[in-house]
């Protein structure tokens, strides 16, 4: 590990729908920062959370659309 990085173990995997339909797999630390993401995902064949690569190639448009109240979270089911 680099000098002054730190390991993040303790994160959260949860799906957020965006206010066009689309949704989305997003990886968080407790503490709410975006760690990746991967999307959009198609709502009838969504998979374990566990089983995405998520990315952070859409980490600032995530904060970004989650800033401005255009994803929320969902448990879809």
């Amino acid at each position: 590990m680099q000098k002054g990085k730190t390991k993040i173990t303790n994160t959260i995997k949860g799906f957020w729908q965006h206010v066009d339909g689309n949704i989305y797999a997003v990886k968080s630390t407790t503490f709410g920062k975006i760690l990746g993401g991967v999307g959009p995902l198609d709502a009838n064949d969504l998979r374990h959370l566990d089983d995405y690569d998520y990315k952070p190639t859409i980490k600032e448009w995530l904060e970004t659309a989650i800033a401005e109240r255009k994803l929320r979270r969902i448990n879809p089911r």
